[in-house]
């Protein structure tokens, strides 16, 4: 484990990593208990205008499968000179940076997993104006986790 890292980032990424299989198993329950057509597609009102087979249910655990996995490897595998990091570290200050990046990218990690659950049981109960306000706090939860990893980045880096 690279020195920078925490039990922090650790329980970070095995919450986003259980939501995540949680969500395929969830999925794959669904497609055999469920059998009637499930909403696929919404309007930016959150009004379904198109509705597909429950098969599609599966599509959006299996997408984020890779999308944690690449996180995972990002952390765990990828050595430290490709990492793009917010700021250029001052000497003394490069593992408070790197910590603080690992935090973005696990926080990544968790928000996905978390995402990718909730999204599959709201889709597969047909919750559509769940799903689309879901989707809107996601997108800002991860723009905000980068702003604020940035901001402090930039005050430790001083």
């Amino acid at each position: 484990m690279k020195p920078f890292l925490t039990i922090h980032h650790l329980i970070q990424e095995l919450i986003g990593v259980i939501g995540e299989a949680i969500s395929l198993i969830v999925a794959i329950v669904m497609i055999i208990t469920i059998k009637e057509p499930v909403p696929v597609h919404y309007d930016i009102a959150g009004n379904v205008d198109r509705y597909g087979s429950i098969g599609t249910i599966i599509i959006m655990p299996v997408i984020f499968i890779p999308c944690i996995l690449i996180l995972l490897a990002a952390v765990h595998i990828f050595p430290l000179s490709l990492w793009s990091l917010p700021v250029k570290p001052k000497p003394g200050r490069e593992a408070l940076i790197y910590r603080d990046t690992a935090y973005m990218v696990t926080l990544y990690t968790l928000q996905t997993g978390i995402y990718s659950l909730l999204s599959t049981i709201f889709a597969g109960f047909g919750k559509t104006t769940l799903v689309g306000t879901l989707s809107a706090v996601w997108a800002i939860s991860m723009v905000l986790t980068a702003l604020v990893i940035f901001l402090k980045c930039i005050f430790e880096n001083r």
